[in-house]
């Protein structure tokens, strides 16, 4: 006697509810949310199955939380149904406009902020894509708002105006999470509870328009932040002082200014709980001038464990005529990161140099570093190969201590390098 079959049309109510639920695992963070894509909506594309599976799926709505309007495609009808069908339920909205679409006029973009409005009481997940156009009218409907629920909030706007823009100022008490990228938001009055923050494009450099003072006063207000991002394209004489005794992670983009430029950022920040350092944008002089220091007359990171330096864009300086490698010694971290573990070094110029003077016969100790991970790009990586090699083994001569170094070779297309790996190194020593 055969056993009875059970096709999925068959399955109970609760049991195509979960099926459906188990389709929007991947959704629910979608770190790359900025591209659109056509990702498989588990609950639309079963709700039109049959009369039972839309009786099933219409029915719950925990599964119409996860909104993503697109105005380029012209219109707000859908975005209607999720709200509707969604009832009570707390909702994460992805609300984007192309910034290569010239087609979304200002009504749309309007309309379909105001239907949200009346539910961003139920909204713990905010993430916004837009162009210039319409966008400061756009953002200006949350200004009065209250968003009790609010947890995780983006904005990405592609050179909006540089005047403070105000949003929820009734209120957001539960907000963990918040990226900024392209304009200022005016913080609201209430102590934030975030402990993740990502202010980008700092492009300003006019000293009547202080940035850095407003970046610095609203993480003034941010008594559990850990995790800051920050765009530091110009540091004023009178710069302001990033006092934060709760921060962990530490990742700054700069310009590929002087050499003394990377020292000046650090000197800016105060973070005792440190421990993990990453720069974006700088140049193997800079490094030196930095780690050549015995002091940071104004900074302390006694916690600090890992340190990164990359750079996305080609680099030049190896090959120019009239510029030679890093002359500053590099001295102990002792002083100035007495508890660094971790080195990284990628993309960077002079990255040969900067090794032979870290770890070469003439350099200071370095104790408590146990790692050191570096990657060339392709005319360079068997030069920093050999150099390695010539340290390692004279290291081992003489009885030293040796760090564990890592090399890989960068692809020829640096935009192709996954800066959170995986990562396989083509060289161990």
């Amino acid at each position: 006697m055969s056993a009875p079959t059970t096709t999925i049309s068959s399955l109970p109510y609760e049991l195509l509810v979960a099926i459906a639920a188990a389709g929007q695992e991947d959704r629910v963070a979608e770190s790359n949310w900025e591209i659109h894509t056509t990702t498989f909506k588990s609950e639309w594309t079963l709700s039109q199955l049959s009369q039972r599976f839309r009786d099933a799926i219409v029915g719950a709505p925990a599964l119409w939380t996860l909104i993503e309007t697109d105005f380029s495609e012209g219109s707000v009808e859908i975005l209607n149904l999720y709200l509707e069908r969604s009832r009570a339920s707390k909702l994460s909205i992805i609300l984007r406009q192309h910034l290569s679409s010239r087609a979304v006029g200002k009504r749309l973009l309007l309309q379909g902020t105001n239907h949200i409005i009346p539910h961003v009481h139920r909204i713990q997940r905010l993430r916004i894509l837009l162009e210039k156009r319409w966008a400061w009218d756009m953002l200006a409907l949350f200004r009065d708002e209250a968003a009790p629920h609010l947890q995780h909030l983006e904005i990405v706007c592609a050179t909006l105006d540089e005047t403070p823009l105000v949003m929820f100022s009734s209120g957001v008490p539960r907000l963990d999470f918040l990226k900024i990228d392209g304009f200022v938001l005016q913080s609201p009055a209430a102590a934030f509870a975030l402990t993740h923050l990502e202010l980008r494009k700092d492009r300003c450099i006019d000293p009547a328009y202080p940035t850095l003072n407003q970046y610095a006063a609203l993480t003034a207000q941010c008594p559990l932040l850990e995790h800051l991002q920050l765009d530091v394209n110009w540091v004023p004489e009178e710069a302001p002082r990033f006092l934060i005794p709760t921060l962990k992670y530490l990742r700054i983009s700069i310009p590929g200014e002087d050499a003394d430029y990377l020292l000046t950022v650090v000197g800016i920040f105060d973070a005792p709980a440190l421990t993990e350092l990453v720069f974006d944008g700088t140049h193997g002089d800079q490094i030196a001038f930095l780690l050549g220091r015995k002091t940071l007359p104004h900074s302390i990171f006694p916690a600090l464990t890992s340190l990164t330096f990359f750079l996305r864009d080609s680099c030049m300086c190896e090959s120019a005529p009239n510029r030679n490698h890093p002359s500053h010694t590099i001295s102990s971290p002792l002083a100035i990161f007495p508890a660094l573990s971790r080195l990284t070094l990628i993309n960077q110029c002079f990255t040969k140099h900067l090794i032979q003077d870290m770890l070469g016969p003439a350099s200071h100790p370095w104790p408590l570093l146990k790692t050191i991970t570096l990657g060339a790009a392709n005319d360079s990586f068997e030069g920093v190969g050999a150099a390695i090699e010539d340290i390692v083994d004279s290291k081992r001569q003489r009885g030293e201590p040796v760090p564990e170094v890592q090399l890989f070779q960068l692809p020829e297309v640096f935009e192709e390098w996954n800066e959170n790996g995986p990562w396989y190194a083509e060289r161990s020593w």
